[in-house]
């Protein structure tokens, strides 16, 4: 089955914003500059985003998107992560890439890169997800870094980001394979080898700043039921951010509205990671697909 249009659309909407970001993007612009931009951008080239813009300091690896409060500045010397997704009715383009002024860095990120080549050397010949990881570790280690243990890359489906089978980032058993038109990303998080190599939920007291709808489920409590009929309307299942929705429902009470509904399990949080040592932490990742015998990288 040929790649559907939209995933093509999406795909070439993505790879186009990533050499916008490596333009415009730089010191000294706040994380919050950064995403609202780039939100802004792809919806004014006629898509939109797939999920919240995450931007990821050093050792804050993923699910973060800054909210209208944040004043963090990236600077000089830090390696910045910028993870965006594109969708056309619901169908994605999910894809990474990491910035840095500081030659420190430079070999990890280079590796990175890498990895994800050898990655994608791998698919073309072998589907099997486990020896995509195996690669993925090999190039780590080589150049002595280390991957990020417990992320991994997805599958993605219409409308869903993380569609059911993982792509590891080191050798795995007994994984699934790739089939022919499935769509996945793939992507290598790399760190220090002297890091934990594993990731944590930040502290509690770091606020949650995306979220995604799991049901549709009526409350009979009004305020939840609009929050809910909002959501499901501005983003079906895809993930969203609160700064998105603050204009219509406040800032605060959209938090004790997201709280409750968490609670509840209509909607569901997911906390800003970092590495577990607090070392940095560089990602890059392409979305593709197995068309027929052939591999089609989409961003």
């Amino acid at each position: 089955m040929r790649v559907p249009e939209q995933y093509v659309r999406a795909g070439k909407l993505a790879r186009e914003m990533r050499e916008w970001i490596l333009e415009n993007v730089s010191v000294p612009q706040t994380c919050l500059e950064i995403a609202t931009s780039i939100e802004a951008e792809i919806a004014r080239r006629g898509g939109q985003p797939a999920f919240p813009t995450g931007i990821g300091i050093n050792g804050v690896t993923a699910h973060y998107a800054p909210q209208e409060d944040d004043q963090t500045k990236i600077g000089a010397g830090d390696l910045v992560k910028i993870d965006y997704g594109v969708h056309f009715d619901g169908y994605i383009a999910d894809t990474a890439v990491t910035m840095t002024e500081n030659d420190e860095y430079q070999q990890l990120m280079e590796t990175t890169k890498r990895a994800l080549e050898a990655a994608i050397s791998v698919v073309k010949r072998d589907p099997r997800t486990g020896e995509i990881g195996k690669a993925i570790e090999a190039t780590a280690r080589q150049a002595g870094f280390k991957t990020i243990n417990n992320l991994s890359g997805h599958t993605l489906e219409q409308y869903t980001v993380h569609a059911g089978k993982s792509i590891p980032n080191v050798y795995a058993p007994n994984q699934p394979m790739l089939k022919r038109d499935d769509v996945f990303a793939i992507e290598p998080f790399l760190t220090l080898g002297t890091a934990a190599g594993y990731v944590v939920d930040a502290p509690p007291s770091s606020a949650v700043t995306i979220y995604s709808l799991i049901m549709r489920k009526r409350t009979a409590v009004k305020e939840l039921d609009a929050l809910v009929d909002h959501v499901w309307n501005a983003r079906k299942s895809l993930p969203f951010t609160p700064r998105w929705f603050s204009k219509e429902f406040g800032r605060e009470r959209l938090q004790k509205l997201l709280s409750e509904l968490e609670r509840r399990r209509i909607v569901r949080g997911y906390p800003t990671l970092v590495e577990a040592s607090n070392a940095p932490v560089a990602q890059f990742e392409h979305t593709m697909k197995l068309e027929g015998n052939s591999l089609v990288i989409l961003t």
